[in-house]
């Protein structure tokens, strides 16, 4: 049996959560959807230092308060995996693994997450000693020299996190790092911390484990003994689900509007999984407020 609602919003990140306490204050039906733990990629971050109002509060910690805020006012949460969504007329239908979903609009919440290299090695030695999550699984490799491959500033939070756990670490950065002044000087002082930069990988090698990484520089070929490799170069989108629906996209990263709309009518987004430069909590958050009320204006236009 269908259940129907005026919105439904993927994903329970700091966006989804955002935009699922403003639709609450209103007058519409509105679900929220997550097939992962509530709070998203929140639960993956050691540390936050840049989110107003809370100074050096941990990942998991911000998603259990926003998610705890939510829940007492009453956002209803459905713990599920989509599979797509359709439009019929006005009408979208969202398909999950709990029954079908009626709705005037969605939002999507969805975010990113690592892009795989796609080198040999990679796959073979996932879990051991490939990881792409360093607050996850850096503790494995407490006392032990480990790389991060990364340009971006979740790359060098991830390597700060490790050098604090692991004997080295070793920053291979294959384009120019684009990070805050801070973070970038924090992990520049740090004496247990190398930074190559221009370095390309080329395969993860080992034998029941990663014990080195090759990559390559200035045409020649490196070979780095370590336990374990983080590749976090980039990042993917994850609206895959939404390929029925065919809206603009740039690399799989949605386009919108002012008003968080994409091109398809009454399909909003926010957070991570918008195509834009910065990707951080506090424009994730804003987004999700701009979204949340686009969509409540457009459900009672229609």
């Amino acid at each position: 049996m269908e259940k129907e609602y005026d919105v439904v919003i993927i994903g329970a990140g700091i966006a989804g959560i955002t935009a699922g306490i403003y639709l609450r204050r209103s007058s519409l039906k509105a679900v929220m959807l997550d097939k992962g733990a509530p709070g998203g990629k929140l639960n993956n971050i050691h540390r936050i230092d840049n989110y107003p109002a809370c100074p050096s509060i941990s990942g998991p910690d911000l998603a259990a308060q926003l998610f705890n805020q939510a829940m007492e006012l009453g956002v209803n949460y459905e713990y599920a995996s989509v599979f797509e969504v359709v439009k019929e007329g006005n009408l979208f239908k969202t398909r999950t693994d709990v029954g079908d979903i009626v709705s005037k609009a969605v939002i999507v919440a969805t975010g990113s997450s690592p892009k795989k290299l796609g080198i040999p090695g990679e796959k073979d030695y996932l879990g051991k000693g490939v990881s792409y999550c360093a607050t996850c699984d850096g503790n494995f490799f407490k006392g032990l020299p480990v790389a991060v491959y990364g340009y971006l500033d979740h790359a060098v939070e991830d390597a700060l996190y490790l050098a604090g756990l692991c004997s080295k670490v070793h920053f291979l950065a294959p384009k120019p790092i684009q990070s805050t002044e801070e973070h970038l000087g924090q992990l520049k002082a740090l004496e247990n911390v190398e930074i190559v930069l221009g370095a390309t990988m080329k395969s993860i090698e080992g034998d029941d484990k990663v014990q080195e990484v090759v990559y390559e520089l200035g045409g020649f070929e490196k070979r780095l003994p370590v336990r374990a490799i983080f590749p976090l170069a980039d990042e993917k989108s994850s609206s895959e689900f939404l390929a029925g629906l065919n809206p603009d996209t740039n690399k799989g990263f949605l386009i919108c509007d002012s008003n968080m709309q994409t091109s398809v009518p009454g399909l909003f987004a926010c957070g991570d999984i918008v195509d834009k430069r910065l990707r951080q909590l506090v424009n994730a958050a804003g987004e999700a407020a701009v979204a949340a009320t686009a969509s409540i204006s457009y459900v009672r236009s229609v």
